[in-house]
């Protein structure tokens, strides 16, 4: 769906009773720990956090966007009663009709009503939670950063944290091998900073295509144009002329300087993995030159909290899928990617057409993070983690159907990466394969399941099912 920005995003959850508003919370823990209970609750709500402690009337900090599908499904564009199988095939499908919808620039920018320039900055004046216990400082941590490539021009948008220093300087995490982190690197190598523009708060279309991971070369900002089905307005950054998100809340502008021009410690910060895996290290700071935000802006946080990511859409699931079809691989019945693990439901056609997934999985780009990868059959739902470990359990034989791959591409914050590994930039792991597959060469001599047919199922919904309902 289209939203013209953030509030217009927050006025619709309003309507659906999608939201709960809290006031007078405190950015030290306390809108953190909110935010997890959050994602507790009946209907995991979205979270509007004002009357925020030690902050102006209006100053906002929103959470939970994603956090439920109602709102997932709002975002993609996606009806409601589908199943989470049939809403991965509706939008896998609508992915290969993609067409990027170029931005749009515009001169009016509601991000432009207030400028501070200089020794005006003070990144005090907006809320910078400390979401963790043990975070290192306080946070943004669902930005949308826009680069420009020096060489060709390339603008690139990706989604990385920041840690608040003092009024004008704060500190990146961007992975190694990401592409802000590819582009800053040859700005560095030319001698010159990177300038960045990082918007912390935006119509959720451009922070969902910021923590895509799309091909290099790629537009982000056409990417969330087609996902919202109309251009997105930009407009020329005050400091650095790259195009920014024109109805954004807060865009900051500045540089991000090279290593040896200035660092300061960053994190340790509470990943998604759910442990603190990445430590605290000294990172190259960036210092903002200007600071562009609305009257009364919202902040959006999106912090990694155990329980907290339920989306289906978002996930890397989708990619993974597509890179398996465009290598040819056929029969994959669906995909599931979440917590490090990637699940993969098929109907065999041949020996070995379980591994051959796995293997691929394994060696594409979408789901390089898995630990585990599991490929099971078509009659097993890889939403339904039920049936998957009843699969596994059931269909595995641990003697034959267990394969690891070792030296595998890891990162830094994966928290069963030793310190030594660590120590000497030697960020490989290993990755096990599960085959919960009925073997092919006797499938057809496999006990049959207990499971009632889908056509009985459907006959006994349509006769019995309002029964149920009312009682």
């Amino acid at each position: 769906m289209k939203f013209y920005d953030l509030r217009e995003f927050i006025a619709t959850l309003q309507k659906l009773g999608q939201i709960k508003v809290v006031e007078g919370a405190s950015c030290d823990l306390e809108i953190g720990a909110i935010t997890e209970l959050a994602t507790d609750l009946e209907g995991h709500p979205a979270v509007l956090f004002d009357s925020i402690k030690g902050f102006p009337e209006g100053n906002r900090v929103l959470t939970n966007i994603i956090s439920d599908t109602v709102r997932e499904r709002l975002i993609f564009g996606v009806a409601q009663e589908l199943s989470d199988r049939e809403a991965v095939i509706f939008f896998k499908n609508r992915l290969k009709q993609y067409e990027p919808v170029d931005p749009k620039e515009v001169g009016l920018a509601p991000v432009k009503e207030n400028v501070l320039r200089g020794d005006e900055v003070d990144l005090g004046r907006i809320p910078w939670p400390k979401w963790h216990e043990r975070d290192g400082g306080r946070y943004m941590c669902a930005t949308s950063v826009v680069t420009r490539e020096p060489d060709s021009g390339y603008i690139n948008i990706g989604s990385y944290r920041f840690m608040f220093i003092n009024k004008n300087t704060i500190v990146a995490h961007i992975g190694s091998g990401h592409n802000g982190d590819v582009i800053r690197k040859k700005y560095w190598e030319k001698g010159k900073s990177c300038p960045v523009a990082i918007s912390l708060g935006q119509d959720p279309a451009l922070l969902l295509a910021a923590g895509t991971n799309l091909p290099w070369g790629s537009s982000e900002y056409g990417f969330a144009g087609w996902l919202r089905g109309e251009p997105v307005e930009v407009a020329r950054g005050e400091y650095t002329d790259l195009p920014i998100p024109a109805t954004a809340e807060v865009v900051l502008e500045g540089d991000m300087l090279p290593p040896d021009q200035g660092e300061e410690i960053e994190g340790p910060f509470g990943e998604a993995s759910g442990y603190y895996g990445g430590g605290a290290r000294p990172a190259p700071v960036t210092k903002i030159r200007s600071m562009l935000f609305r009257n009364k802006p919202i902040i959006l946080g999106n912090p990694p909290f155990l329980g907290g990511d339920r989306t289906i859409l978002y996930s890397r699931a989708l990619l993974v899928w597509n890179e398996l079809e465009t290598l040819g691989l056929e029969n994959i019945m669906g995909v599931n990617y979440s917590g490090c693990r990637t699940i993969i439901s098929i109907k065999q056609a041949y020996p070995g057409h379980a591994m051959r997934v796995a293997h691929a999985a394994l060696g594409g780009t979408a789901g390089y993070h898995a630990r585990f990868i599991i490929v099971v059959d078509e009659d097993i739902d890889p939403y339904n983690l039920d049936e998957v470990f009843w699969a596994v359990a059931t269909r595995c034989d641990p003697e034959t159907s267990l394969d690891i791959s070792r030296r595998t591409w890891s990162y830094k914050i994966d928290p069963r990466l030793p310190e030594e590994k660590k120590s000497v930039g030697n960020y490989t792991s290993s990755v096990a394969i599960i085959d919960a597959c009925r073997p092919y060469h006797w499938m057809d001599k496999f006990p049959p399941t207990t499971k009632i047919s889908e056509e009985l199922l459907k006959k006994t919904e349509e006769k019995w099912g309002e029964v149920l309902r009312r009682g």
